[in-house]
C-alpha cells in the first residue's frame, strides 16, 4: 500500500472511533507527565541531599551496621550488633 492509503486509514480510524482516540490520547499525556513529574523530583531530591552534605563539610563518612535505637540502651559502643554485645556482657 501506499502511504496516502495508510494516512486515509488513520484519518478514518480518527474520526469514527473518537472515544478510543481520546483515550489513548489521555494516556499518552498522562504517561508523558509521569515520567516527566518522577525525573523532576528525583532531580529536586538529589540536589537537596548534596547541600544538606556540602553543610556539614563532611569529607568521610562510616556507615556502620547492626545500630537500631532499639538497641541503643544496651552496654557498649554504637553500630555494634546484638551478637557482639551479648558477649561483650558475658
Amino acid at each position: 500500500m501506499r502511504n496516502s492509503t495508510y494516512l486515509k486509514m488513520g484519518l478514518n480510524m480518527l474520526l469514527h472511533s473518537k472515544l478510543r482516540s481520546w483515550l489513548t490520547i489521555i494516556g499518552i499525556v498522562i504517561g508523558i507527565g509521569s515520567v516527566v513529574g518522577i525525573l523532576s523530583l528525583g532531580d529536586a531530591m538529589q540536589e537537596q541531599v548534596q547541600s544538606r552534605l556540602a553543610e556539614m563539610d563532611l569529607t568521610k563518612i562510616t556507615i556502620s551496621p547492626g545500630y537500631t535505637k532499639a538497641s541503643s540502651n544496651m552496654p557498649g559502643p554504637p553500630g555494634m550488633g546484638e551478637a557482639v554485645r551479648l558477649q561483650m556482657s558475658n
